[in-house]
């Protein structure tokens, strides 16, 4: 199962309702900055993972197997919390 983060899904909506309305511009002023907010979240998000996926790497290839373990708990620990 895919696991959908709840910043995913708040922009899912507001993309919907844009698109209802005729654009992003005729969002309410709050909804674009909820907008703004979610993608800055996003970005966190992706590249926390991102970070911790290339370290899990390094470590395999350092055959660091206590290092990647973690790392790899901590990516699922992550993207358990995608749903």
């Amino acid at each position: 199962m895919i696991g959908i983060h709840s910043v995913h899904r708040r922009l899912a909506e507001l993309t919907e309702k844009a698109e209802r309305l005729g654009g992003y511009e005729r969002l309410s002023i709050l909804e674009q900055k909820d907008i703004a907010h979610c993608l800055k979240l996003n970005a966190q998000v992706v590249r926390r993972i991102d970070e911790l996926k290339q370290l899990s790497f390094i470590a395999y290839q350092a055959n660091d197997i206590e290092w990647q373990r973690d790392l790899c708990k901590q990516v699922k620990a992550l993207e358990a919390n995608l749903s």
